[in-house]
């Protein structure tokens, strides 16, 4: 088993602030799997697209946690 994914207060507060339907979207991204290929690929694109522009996060390059 891999090691458990933590969450910071502010990345909690996000997730919460996000609509339901892209939750699923950046928590997959966030925890380290390409969301791409576990949706039909307009899909990905519509939510990397909103992602993006309204929130500010590439989920079309991996996730690196910032130190």
């Amino acid at each position: 088993m891999g090691s458990a994914i933590t969450l910071t207060a502010e990345e909690v507060l996000f997730l919460i602030r996000l609509p339901l339907r892209l939750r699923g979207t950046w928590i997959t991204w966030r925890t380290g799997f390409d969301p791409y290929f576990l949706m039909s690929r307009e899909t990905f694109y519509r939510h990397a697209r909103v992602l993006s522009a309204k929130y500010g996060v590439e989920i079309r390059k991996p996730f690196v946690a910032s130190k």
